[in-house]
Protein backbone atom coordinates (compact mmCIF):
# COMPACT_ATOMS: atom_id res chain seq x y z
CA UNK A 1 0.00 0.00 0.00
CA UNK A 2 1.55 3.33 -1.04
CA UNK A 3 2.28 6.09 1.51
CA UNK A 4 0.31 9.32 1.13
CA UNK A 5 2.33 12.11 -0.45
CA UNK A 6 2.42 15.49 1.31
CA UNK A 7 1.82 18.41 -0.98
CA UNK A 8 3.90 21.59 -0.85
CA UNK A 9 1.06 23.52 0.76
CA UNK A 10 0.71 20.88 3.46
CA UNK A 11 4.44 21.04 4.30
CA UNK A 12 4.31 24.83 4.41
CA UNK A 13 1.30 24.75 6.71
CA UNK A 14 3.06 22.30 9.05
CA UNK A 15 6.15 24.51 9.23
CA UNK A 16 4.01 27.57 9.97
CA UNK A 17 2.19 25.66 12.71
CA UNK A 18 5.47 24.56 14.30
CA UNK A 19 6.88 28.08 14.06
CA UNK A 20 3.78 29.56 15.67
CA UNK A 21 3.93 27.00 18.47
CA UNK A 22 7.61 27.77 19.15
CA UNK A 23 6.93 31.51 19.13
CA UNK A 24 4.17 31.03 21.66
CA UNK A 25 6.50 28.91 23.80
CA UNK A 26 9.10 31.69 23.77
CA UNK A 27 6.50 34.33 24.58
CA UNK A 28 4.87 32.42 27.43
CA UNK A 29 7.55 33.21 30.11
CA UNK A 30 7.35 36.92 29.25
CA UNK A 31 3.59 36.78 29.57
CA UNK A 32 3.93 35.57 33.16
CA UNK A 33 6.75 38.03 33.90
CA UNK A 34 4.90 41.07 32.53
CA UNK A 35 2.95 41.94 35.74
CA UNK A 36 6.13 41.78 37.84
CA UNK A 37 8.21 43.74 35.32
CA UNK A 38 5.49 46.37 35.03
CA UNK A 39 5.25 46.89 38.80
CA UNK A 40 9.05 46.73 39.17
CA UNK A 41 9.44 49.45 36.54
CA UNK A 42 6.76 51.70 38.01
CA UNK A 43 7.69 51.41 41.68
CA UNK A 44 11.47 50.88 41.50
CA UNK A 45 13.13 51.76 38.21
CA UNK A 46 11.11 54.91 37.54
CA UNK A 47 11.65 56.43 41.04
CA UNK A 48 15.38 55.70 40.85
CA UNK A 49 15.63 57.36 37.43
CA UNK A 50 13.58 60.32 38.65
CA UNK A 51 15.80 60.67 41.74
CA UNK A 52 18.84 60.68 39.48
CA UNK A 53 17.27 63.38 37.33
CA UNK A 54 16.24 65.40 40.37
CA UNK A 55 19.74 65.23 41.84
CA UNK A 56 21.08 67.28 38.92
CA UNK A 57 19.19 70.39 40.05
CA UNK A 58 20.02 72.84 42.81
CA UNK A 59 17.94 75.41 44.64
CA UNK A 60 18.76 78.95 43.69
CA UNK A 61 17.24 81.90 45.48
CA UNK A 62 16.34 84.89 43.38
CA UNK A 63 16.81 88.47 44.44
CA UNK A 64 13.09 89.16 44.78
CA UNK A 65 11.33 85.81 44.30
CA UNK A 66 11.19 82.41 45.99
CA UNK A 67 13.86 79.78 45.53
CA UNK A 68 13.63 77.78 42.32
CA UNK A 69 15.33 74.69 40.95
CA UNK A 70 17.96 75.23 38.28
CA UNK A 71 20.27 72.77 36.58
CA UNK A 72 23.44 72.34 38.61
CA UNK A 73 25.12 69.28 37.15
CA UNK A 74 27.10 67.45 39.80
CA UNK A 75 27.04 70.33 42.30
CA UNK A 76 24.85 68.40 44.75
CA UNK A 77 27.28 65.46 44.71
CA UNK A 78 30.22 67.76 45.39
CA UNK A 79 28.26 69.33 48.23
CA UNK A 80 27.42 65.90 49.70
CA UNK A 81 31.09 64.91 49.95
CA UNK A 82 31.73 68.18 51.78
CA UNK A 83 28.67 67.88 54.04
CA UNK A 84 29.96 67.10 57.51
CA UNK A 85 26.48 66.08 58.73
CA UNK A 86 26.05 63.50 55.96
CA UNK A 87 29.58 62.14 56.40
CA UNK A 88 29.05 61.89 60.16
CA UNK A 89 25.79 60.01 59.61
CA UNK A 90 27.65 57.48 57.45
CA UNK A 91 30.28 57.10 60.16
CA UNK A 92 27.58 56.61 62.79
CA UNK A 93 25.86 53.87 60.82
CA UNK A 94 29.20 52.20 60.07
CA UNK A 95 30.03 52.08 63.79
CA UNK A 96 26.52 50.88 64.48
CA UNK A 97 26.86 48.02 61.99
CA UNK A 98 30.30 46.93 63.17
CA UNK A 99 28.98 46.42 66.70
CA UNK A 100 25.29 45.60 66.33
CA UNK A 101 25.26 43.23 63.34
CA UNK A 102 27.82 40.68 64.67
CA UNK A 103 26.23 40.80 68.13
CA UNK A 104 22.74 40.21 66.70
CA UNK A 105 23.83 37.37 64.39
CA UNK A 106 25.75 35.59 67.15
CA UNK A 107 22.74 35.89 69.45
CA UNK A 108 20.41 34.61 66.71
CA UNK A 109 22.76 31.68 66.05
CA UNK A 110 22.90 30.79 69.75
CA UNK A 111 19.10 30.87 70.03
CA UNK A 112 18.72 28.77 66.87
CA UNK A 113 21.14 26.14 68.15
CA UNK A 114 19.43 26.10 71.52
CA UNK A 115 16.00 25.78 69.89
CA UNK A 116 17.27 22.96 67.68
CA UNK A 117 18.20 21.00 70.80
CA UNK A 118 14.77 21.36 72.43
CA UNK A 119 12.14 18.72 71.77
CA UNK A 120 8.40 18.53 72.40
CA UNK A 121 5.96 21.34 73.06
CA UNK A 122 8.63 23.58 74.56
CA UNK A 123 10.13 23.98 71.10
CA UNK A 124 6.99 25.71 69.80
CA UNK A 125 6.73 27.86 72.92
CA UNK A 126 10.33 29.06 72.68
CA UNK A 127 10.10 29.59 68.91
CA UNK A 128 7.05 31.82 69.33
CA UNK A 129 8.60 33.72 72.25
CA UNK A 130 11.85 34.42 70.36
CA UNK A 131 10.02 35.47 67.19
CA UNK A 132 7.36 37.61 68.90
CA UNK A 133 9.37 40.90 69.02
CA UNK A 134 9.63 40.88 65.21
CA UNK A 135 5.84 40.92 64.90
CA UNK A 136 5.72 44.30 66.67
CA UNK A 137 6.01 47.20 64.16
CA UNK A 138 9.19 49.27 64.41
CA UNK A 139 7.26 52.41 65.36
CA UNK A 140 5.48 50.65 68.23
CA UNK A 141 8.75 49.07 69.37
CA UNK A 142 10.37 52.51 69.35
CA UNK A 143 7.59 53.94 71.50
CA UNK A 144 7.78 51.03 73.96
CA UNK A 145 11.52 51.35 74.34
CA UNK A 146 11.24 55.14 74.47
CA UNK A 147 9.12 54.71 77.59
CA UNK A 148 11.71 52.32 79.06
CA UNK A 149 14.51 54.75 78.19
CA UNK A 150 12.76 57.82 79.61
CA UNK A 151 14.79 59.46 82.35
CA UNK A 152 11.70 60.19 84.44
CA UNK A 153 9.46 57.22 83.56
CA UNK A 154 11.93 54.37 83.13
CA UNK A 155 11.10 51.43 85.44
CA UNK A 156 14.82 50.78 85.71
CA UNK A 157 15.43 54.25 87.14
CA UNK A 158 12.46 53.95 89.48
CA UNK A 159 13.60 50.58 90.84
CA UNK A 160 17.28 51.44 91.21
CA UNK A 161 16.88 55.11 92.05
CA UNK A 162 19.33 56.00 89.29
CA UNK A 163 18.87 58.87 86.86
CA UNK A 164 20.34 57.20 83.78
CA UNK A 165 19.46 58.99 80.56
CA UNK A 166 19.51 56.34 77.83
CA UNK A 167 18.69 59.01 75.24
CA UNK A 168 21.71 61.19 76.03
CA UNK A 169 23.85 62.21 73.06
CA UNK A 170 26.68 59.84 73.95
CA UNK A 171 24.67 56.62 74.19
CA UNK A 172 21.52 57.18 72.11
CA UNK A 173 23.06 55.36 69.12
CA UNK A 174 23.56 52.24 71.23
CA UNK A 175 20.09 52.56 72.70
CA UNK A 176 18.79 52.37 69.13
CA UNK A 177 21.07 49.37 68.54
CA UNK A 178 19.40 47.63 71.46
CA UNK A 179 15.95 48.20 69.91
CA UNK A 180 17.09 46.86 66.53
CA UNK A 181 18.71 43.82 68.14
CA UNK A 182 15.59 43.10 70.20
CA UNK A 183 13.39 43.37 67.09
CA UNK A 184 15.41 41.44 64.52
CA UNK A 185 17.19 38.72 66.46
CA UNK A 186 14.11 36.48 66.44
CA UNK A 187 13.63 36.92 62.70
CA UNK A 188 17.22 35.91 61.97
CA UNK A 189 16.93 33.06 64.47
CA UNK A 190 13.99 31.61 62.50
CA UNK A 191 16.04 31.74 59.29
CA UNK A 192 18.94 29.86 60.88
CA UNK A 193 16.62 27.44 62.67
CA UNK A 194 14.92 26.56 59.35
CA UNK A 195 18.35 25.84 57.87
CA UNK A 196 19.14 23.56 60.82
CA UNK A 197 15.91 21.65 60.24
CA UNK A 198 16.97 20.94 56.65
CA UNK A 199 20.17 19.13 57.67
CA UNK A 200 19.68 15.41 56.89
CA UNK A 201 19.29 13.26 59.98
CA UNK A 202 21.60 10.63 58.46
CA UNK A 203 24.55 12.94 59.06
CA UNK A 204 23.81 13.08 62.77
CA UNK A 205 23.37 9.31 62.95
CA UNK A 206 26.68 8.69 61.18
CA UNK A 207 28.46 11.18 63.44
CA UNK A 208 27.02 9.58 66.58
CA UNK A 209 28.19 6.17 65.42
CA UNK A 210 31.68 7.67 65.19
CA UNK A 211 31.31 8.91 68.76
CA UNK A 212 30.44 12.57 68.12
CA UNK A 213 28.15 14.24 70.66
CA UNK A 214 27.17 17.72 71.85
CA UNK A 215 29.61 20.42 70.79
CA UNK A 216 31.33 18.11 68.28
CA UNK A 217 28.07 17.76 66.32
CA UNK A 218 27.62 21.53 66.35
CA UNK A 219 31.20 22.26 65.30
CA UNK A 220 31.61 19.61 62.61
CA UNK A 221 28.09 19.39 61.13
CA UNK A 222 25.79 22.23 62.06
CA UNK A 223 28.10 25.23 61.73
CA UNK A 224 29.67 24.23 58.39
CA UNK A 225 26.27 23.55 56.85
CA UNK A 226 24.90 26.83 58.23
CA UNK A 227 27.48 28.99 56.41
CA UNK A 228 25.23 29.86 53.41
CA UNK A 229 22.35 30.84 55.72
CA UNK A 230 24.69 32.83 57.98
CA UNK A 231 26.02 34.70 54.96
CA UNK A 232 22.46 35.49 53.86
CA UNK A 233 21.56 36.77 57.32
CA UNK A 234 24.69 38.91 57.46
CA UNK A 235 24.11 40.47 54.03
CA UNK A 236 20.48 41.29 54.82
CA UNK A 237 21.52 42.71 58.20
CA UNK A 238 24.12 44.98 56.59
CA UNK A 239 21.57 46.27 54.07
CA UNK A 240 18.93 46.71 56.79
CA UNK A 241 21.37 48.62 58.98
CA UNK A 242 21.94 51.18 56.24
CA UNK A 243 18.17 51.75 56.06
CA UNK A 244 17.49 52.43 59.75
CA UNK A 245 14.98 55.24 60.11
CA UNK A 246 11.89 54.41 62.22
CA UNK A 247 13.64 53.92 65.57
CA UNK A 248 15.61 57.20 65.71
CA UNK A 249 12.70 59.13 64.22
CA UNK A 250 10.28 57.88 66.89
CA UNK A 251 12.77 58.64 69.68
CA UNK A 252 13.40 62.24 68.54
CA UNK A 253 10.57 63.82 70.61
CA UNK A 254 11.62 61.83 73.69
CA UNK A 255 15.26 62.83 74.00
CA UNK A 256 18.32 64.19 72.26
CA UNK A 257 18.55 62.39 68.92
CA UNK A 258 20.83 64.26 66.48
CA UNK A 259 19.59 65.06 62.98
CA UNK A 260 22.55 63.20 61.51
CA UNK A 261 22.36 60.07 63.64
CA UNK A 262 21.61 57.95 60.54
CA UNK A 263 21.74 58.81 56.81
CA UNK A 264 18.02 58.15 56.30
CA UNK A 265 17.08 60.44 59.19
CA UNK A 266 19.26 63.20 57.84
CA UNK A 267 18.06 63.03 54.25
CA UNK A 268 14.43 62.89 55.42
CA UNK A 269 14.93 66.12 57.37
CA UNK A 270 16.67 67.70 54.38
CA UNK A 271 13.60 66.94 52.27
CA UNK A 272 10.81 67.63 54.79
CA UNK A 273 12.23 70.38 56.98
CA UNK A 274 14.46 72.19 54.48
CA UNK A 275 12.32 71.46 51.42
CA UNK A 276 15.43 70.60 49.39
CA UNK A 277 14.21 67.56 47.49
CA UNK A 278 17.02 67.70 44.94
CA UNK A 279 19.73 67.45 47.56
CA UNK A 280 17.78 64.75 49.42
CA UNK A 281 17.60 62.73 46.18
CA UNK A 282 21.37 63.09 45.84
CA UNK A 283 21.93 61.80 49.36
CA UNK A 284 19.57 58.87 48.72
CA UNK A 285 21.50 57.87 45.59
CA UNK A 286 24.85 58.11 47.37
CA UNK A 287 23.48 56.05 50.27
CA UNK A 288 22.29 53.36 47.83
CA UNK A 289 25.70 53.29 46.12
CA UNK A 290 27.49 53.11 49.48
CA UNK A 291 25.24 50.25 50.59
CA UNK A 292 25.89 48.37 47.34
CA UNK A 293 29.65 48.82 47.66
CA UNK A 294 29.65 47.80 51.32
CA UNK A 295 27.57 44.68 50.59
CA UNK A 296 29.80 43.74 47.64
CA UNK A 297 33.01 44.13 49.64
CA UNK A 298 31.57 42.16 52.52
CA UNK A 299 30.36 39.39 50.20
CA UNK A 300 33.75 39.06 48.50
CA UNK A 301 35.56 39.12 51.83
CA UNK A 302 33.41 36.34 53.29
CA UNK A 303 33.71 34.22 50.15
CA UNK A 304 37.48 34.63 50.12
CA UNK A 305 37.60 33.70 53.80
CA UNK A 306 35.48 30.61 53.10
CA UNK A 307 37.77 29.50 50.25
CA UNK A 308 40.82 29.99 52.44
Amino acid sequence: MSQPTLTTSTRTSARVTRGTFRARQRAMPWLFLTPFLLLFTIFYVAPVLYAGYLSLFIKKRGAFGPARDVFGGLANYVRAFQDSDFLLSLWNILKFGLVQVPLMVVLALALALMLDGVRGRLQGVFRTAFYLPYTIPSVIAGLLWGYLYSKNLSPWNQITGARTDFLASGIVLWSIANIVTWTWTGYNMITLYAALQNIPGELYEAARIDGATGWTLTRDIKLPLLKPSLLLVLIFSVIGTMQIFAEPFVLRPLGYVPDNITPNTYLYLVASRDGNFSYAATLAILLAVFTLLLSTVFLRFTRRGGEG
